[in-house]
Parts: C-alpha cells; sequence; structure tokens
C-alpha cells in the first residue's frame, strides 16, 4: 500500500510541477510583467521593455531625466517577488538648440562634462560669432548615445548634423573708421580671405591702424559673389588706397554702401571692381567729388619742412589758380607774372619741397580732348617754374578730373592749373 502511494505520488509530482507553473505564468508572472511595465510608463519611461524569467527581471527603456530614472529603479526593485538582475534603463543622449540674436542656447543630456566642453568648442568654430550659453545642458553618468552616433562628435554626427545645418549664416563686412583705425566686421569663410582682407586695408598712404579682431571666420558663411576674393579684395586695396580712405558695408538684404571721398577717376575704378562682387545689384553711394587726391581733407603731407615754413607756402599758393583761354594751353603774360612773384617763397623753402602742378578740364568741352589739354596747361606752368630755377625732379604736371560746377570742391574757375604740396 505505502509503496503504491509512493509511486502515485511520483507520477503525480511532474503535473503538478506542470500546472504550478501554468499557474505561475498565467497568472502571476503577467501580473508582475504588467506591474512593471505600468511602473515605467508611470516615471515616462519610453520604449520600455520588461522580461521577468524565473523571478529575475530585466527592463530597458529610456527616461526622460535622472530623477525619473532613479525612481523607476527604485520601485521596480521592491516589485513583489521580483529580483531586478538586469537593469538597463538610461537617458537617451539628446541635444535641442535656441537661436535669438546673438546667443545660442544649449538644453538636454551629454554623458559627461568633456563632452559638454567638446560640443561647446564644436558649435563655437562653426558660429565664432555667437555666445554659446550652456547652463541648462546637463550631465549624467546614465545618458547614452543613440544607435549609429559616434565619438568624437563632429559637425556630421547624425545628432548634430541637422542643428549644424540650421546655423549657416549669410557672409558680411562692414569697414569702419573710428578713432584712428579702420575696423572690420562681419563673417567670411575663411582665414585666407580675412587675411586678405587685412593687408588690403593696410595701405601706407592713410597711415591708419587695422582692427580685423570683429571680422570672424566660419566654415557655415553661405555662398554669395564677394566672399570668393576675387573682386572684394581688389576693391578693397583700391578703395583704401587713398588718403583719406572712407567706410564700406555689405550686409545680408542690403545694397552694398559706399562712403568715401573720391575723384571720378577713383569712383570708375571702385564701380569696375564691384561688378563681380555685386551681380548687378546697386551700389548705395555717398561720394565727395574731388578734383584729385591731393585735395582730400586730412590728406597728410610729409615733408622735412619745418611747420612755419611748410604753412608759409601754402598759404602762399592755396586757392591761387593760374588761368587759361578756353581751348588754350598758352600760359599769357599776366599769368607769368603772377607766377613770378611765387617763385621767391617756393625757391626760399628749398628743394625739398615737392610740388603737384595740375590741370582743371574746362567743364562742358569734350572729356576726350579736354584731358589732355589740361595736363599741356600743367606742363607749361611746371616748365616755367623750372625755368625760374625750381628742381624739376621735385614738380610733377598732371591732369586733374573735373567736379561738377558749384560743387564744394570745384575749381573757382576753369580752365585753369592749381599749385599744390605734395
Amino acid at each position: 500500500m505505502r509503496f503504491t502511494v509512493l509511486l502515485v505520488l511520483l507520477v503525480l509530482l511532474p503535473v503538478m510541477m506542470a500546472a504550478h507553473l501554468w499557474d505561475y505564468v498565467e497568472h502571476h508572472e503577467l501580473r508582475l510583467m504588467a506591474q512593471a511595465e505600468a511602473i515605467l510608463k508611470k516615471h515616462d519611461v519610453r520604449g520600455g521593455t520588461v522580461n521577468v524569467r524565473y523571478l529575475d527581471l530585466s527592463v530597458t527603456g529610456d527616461a526622460q531625466d535622472e530623477e525619473s530614472l532613479q525612481k523607476a529603479v527604485a520601485e521596480l526593485a521592491t516589485l513583489g517577488p521580483l529580483r531586478l538582475v538586469d537593469d538597463r534603463l538610461a537617458i537617451l543622449a539628446r541635444l535641442h538648440v535656441k537661436l535669438e540674436a546673438d546667443q545660442l542656447t544649449l538644453d538636454g543630456w551629454v554623458p559627461d562634462e568633456d563632452t559638454a566642453d567638446a560640443l561647446k568648442g564644436l558649435l563655437l568654430k562653426v558660429r565664432p560669432d555667437l555666445q554659446v550659453i550652456s547652463d541648462e545642458l546637463k550631465v549624467s553618468r546614465f545618458v547614452r548615445w543613440p544607435e549609429g552616433e559616434k565619438l568624437p562628435l563632429s559637425e556630421q554626427s547624425p545628432m548634430l548634423k541637422p542643428i549644424i545645418g540650421a546655423l549657416h549664416v549669410p557672409p558680411s563686412l562692414e569697414i569702419s573708421r573710428r578713432e584712428g583705425k579702420l575696423i572690420a566686421a562681419g563673417m567670411v569663410p575663411t582665414q585666407e580671405l580675412k587675411e586678405n582682407i587685412q593687408q588690403a586695408l593696410n595701405q601706407p598712404l592713410h597711415g591708419l591702424g587695422v582692427d580685423v579682431s570683429q571680422l570672424r571666420v566660419s566654415s557655415h558663411v553661405l555662398e554669395a559673389p564677394f566672399v570668393s576674393g576675387e573682386g572684394i579684395v581688389p576693391f578693397l586695396r583700391s578703395f583704401y588706397a587713398t588718403p583719406s580712405p572712407g567706410e564700406f558695408s555689405i550686409r545680408p538684404g542690403e545694397n552694398p554702401q559706399l562712403k568715401a571721398d573720391t575723384t571720378r577717376t577713383l569712383e570708375s575704378a571702385w564701380l569696375g571692381h564691384l561688378r563681380a562682387v555685386t551681380k548687378g545689384t546697386r551700389v548705395e553711394m555717398q561720394l565727395t567729388q574731388h578734383p584729385s587726391v591731393y585735395h582730400f581733407p586730412g590728406r597728410r603731407i610729409e615733408t622735412p619742412l619745418s611747420e612755419d615754413v611748410l604753412q608759409s607756402v601754402r598759404d602762399l599758393i592755396n586757392g591761387e589758380l593760374i588761368l587759361f583761354t578756353s581751348g588754350s594751353s598758352s600760359l599769357a603774360p599776366e599769368e607769368r607774372a603772377r607766377l613770378a612773384a611765387l617763385v621767391p617763397a617756393l625757391l626760399s623753402a628749398g628743394p625739398v619741397l615737392r610740388l603737384i602742378v595740375g590741370g582743371h578740364p574746362e567743364l562742358g568741352r569734350d572729356m576726350k580732348s579736354e584731358q589732355p589739354l589740361a595736363l599741356q596747361r600743367a606742363e607749361q606752368v611746371a616748365s616755367y617754374l623750372i625755368e625760374q630755377g625750381a628742381p624739376s625732379a621735385e614738380i610733377r604736371a598732371m591732369a586733374f578730373d573735373p567736379v561738377t560746377t558749384g560743387g564744394k570742391y570745384a575749381p573757382l574757375q576753369t580752365p585753369s592749373v592749381e599749385i599744390l604740396i605734395q
């Protein structure tokens, strides 16, 4: 009888174990898994999975922040008879940016401070004109990288690519004159172009300092005609090779701006260079016309003459025009007499006095014939001064550019010749 009972028990034991296992799987395990899933949902863990195997609990998922992750883990660890043996909860690395004016604000999660610093440095390299604020960028050891993301972060990283793409900026260049300096600001695509711009501004004739610290370089500058350097650098070299350089700007959404003292010859040269830059866009100009660069205000006279001698010569010749008959280059006797009266003072200044003798063309006549005639008049005056003993090497004859009658810097009468100190 006893043997029969034992035999029956041995036969029923596997059945009982199978029934117990079925009851556990159908009722308790599914209930525990549902409770674990509810915990993940409660703490906003996304993409979560729960696996229970013989009371061993494994979970995966992405929490929104460190606090939610830790609360979820703490609650799972006390879930009934289960043991949390495999905790793969993490915070998915993410990055959000907000661009307002010149500020770029970062928000999101990264795994460590080194990554946060590298990210900030990369964005500053892309847009050095921006102030990058990373106060809201959080760091946690629980952060994991998205699938396919590789370190170190670069402009081509999947997580950064859309952000980098949104940071493209139009090129700009603004050159102003302040406190004895030419100050260049804006954004250009290469260091080479920045250096070429600096060299073009640094001209000996004006003697001004050049400051390009506000001219930024970024590889994310958008395409524009002027950033190729083929037109802008020759233009700047010409525009700033004057005794009194002006101001220039080319900004997004605006026509190029010019403000300067000029001559007709210079204006024509500048506009020729700008055609490659503007591609037909109208240039806004505030130009003050002069007969020559020697008439520019603020021009420095480099001479070893003492200030007293220089001033006396300046007072003598200032405003003195040698007049000619219309269409003629003959020096009239009365004008010879006026010149003869000037010669003693010019000679007393010595051979270090260098003079410009310039002919003003007669307005209203054909400039193709009038410009050579203006030069002939200047040469007549220069020849007479040399005949009277002035050193020929220190006198330069030239034809001035025409200036509209009535303009501030137009000569009082034309045709005429004017003598200036070089």
